[in-house]
């Protein structure tokens, strides 16, 4: 039986995952043709002021992402999601106006891109013992796809695993089978039950409609 994880939906899912800050992931997903970055909101090392009046210098990181194989990351980023309880933070290109250059230096690290998936529906964690729980994989720090299951509690996963989550892995997603992230990797642990913001629950809705469009229903057929 063929490997999922040599897949070219896993392969290029492992290329769209990249650095944030000295020590943290994310990974890139696709809105058509707008890129985001999807991290663990611990891994940013300042927070602007939570107002509606920040202005693009404000909200704006210089040299926050890069490969994963760089010693520092040297793209420019522009924060457009801080959710501090969920541990979940989404960057997007810099303003094309006043910061032309390193927008257009984020639209080409960013061209390699994952899709965002459905989570699994949520069920109370009492009944988890009777339900085989969502098969998903992690990005281990050497670059291997490591096999989990998740279960949704309504707002986070819960990755139950044999594998150790390090902490140079926070900000790394949990894809499903189809290569599709679902969550992103937040809490460490020697193995066992590990959390991670659930991405279709966690995500603000005005943002989930890019990355998750519904498909247009099929018109009623009337004699």
């Amino acid at each position: 039986m063929a490997n999922i994880t040599n897949s070219p939906a896993f392969k290029s899912a492992k290329r769209a995952v990249i650095q944030v800050g000295d020590a943290g992931r994310g990974f890139v997903v696709s809105a058509g043709e707008t890129r985001y970055v999807v991290t663990a909101a611990h891994c940013l090392q300042r927070y602007p002021k939570p107002h509606l009046a920040n202005s693009v210098l404000e909200l704006t990181y210089p040299k926050i992402i890069g490969k994963l194989t760089s010693k520092r990351p040297t793209i420019w980023a522009e924060l457009c999601v801080i959710n501090y309880t969920d541990d979940l933070a989404v960057f997007s290109e810099p303003d094309e106006q006043q910061l032309y250059d390193r927008c257009a230096e984020y639209e080409k690290f960013t061209k390699a891109a994952m899709p965002v998936g459905k989570s699994p529906e949520a069920l109370a964690p009492h009944l988890w013992k009777n339900d085989p729980g969502k098969p998903a994989w992690m990005l281990s720090l050497d670059g291997e796809w490591q096999r989990c299951v998740v279960y949704n509690g309504g707002r986070f996963l819960t990755l139950k695993t044999e594998q150790k989550i390090e902490s140079g892995m926070s900000g790394s997603p949990i894809i499903d089978d189809k290569g599709a992230a679902i969550g992103v990797i937040s809490t460490a642990s020697d193995g066992g039950d590990n959390l991670g913001p659930s991405l279709t629950d966690c995500l603000p809705a005005h943002l989930l409609r890019k990355l998750r469009p519904k498909r247009p229903r099929e018109p009623l057929y009337v004699e």
